[in-house]
Order: C-alpha cells, then structure tokens, then sequence
C-alpha cells in the first residue's frame, strides 16, 4: 500500500497512531493484500463453487395491515409531512 492511500484510510478512518502503530498497521495491512491477491489469483477447478444441495427460496405475501395504537406512536415520535421518521443510520 502506497503511504498516501495509507495516510488517506488513516485520515477516512478518523484514526491517530503512533509512528510503532502506524508500522505494525501498515504491515498486516500490506500482508491482508497480499493474501487477496493470492486468492484471486486462484483457479477453481471445474468452475465456481456452488451450493450441493437446491435450497428452494420461499417468498411470502406481503400484507399490508394497519398499526394497532398508530395515535400512541404518533405521539412519541417524530413526523414529518404525515410519516414517521426513523432514527439517522
């Protein structure tokens, strides 16, 4: 890994190490490279893995269905133009 995009995860990441810490992590980084690298350079015989047993995906209905105590949760909760708002992610 070249020192910039180092200097640029470090800086993304919002992390300070010290000059050791930034040695040892730079390191394991350039190894965990390393071992991708190597991984994708492997060639699986016979083409991709996949799954040995067909799992059926089972889909459901959806069902729309009013909420039971929709005044209660109006009241503790935020709205904005009719809808609920949900936490920030």
């Amino acid at each position: 890994m070249k020192d910039e995009d180092f200097d640029r995860l470090l800086k993304t990441s919002r992390l300070r190490l010290s000059a050791e810490e930034r040695v040892a992590i730079k390191r394991d980084i350039d190894e965990i490279i390393r071992y991708f690298d190597r991984i994708s350079k492997t060639h699986a015989e016979g083409g991709p893995a996949h799954q040995p047993i067909a799992i059926p995906t089972r889909f459901r209905e959806d069902v729309v269905s009013a909420f039971a105590d929709i005044d209660s949760l109006k009241k503790t909760s935020k709205l904005h133009k009719g809808y609920i708002l949900g936490p920030k992610l």
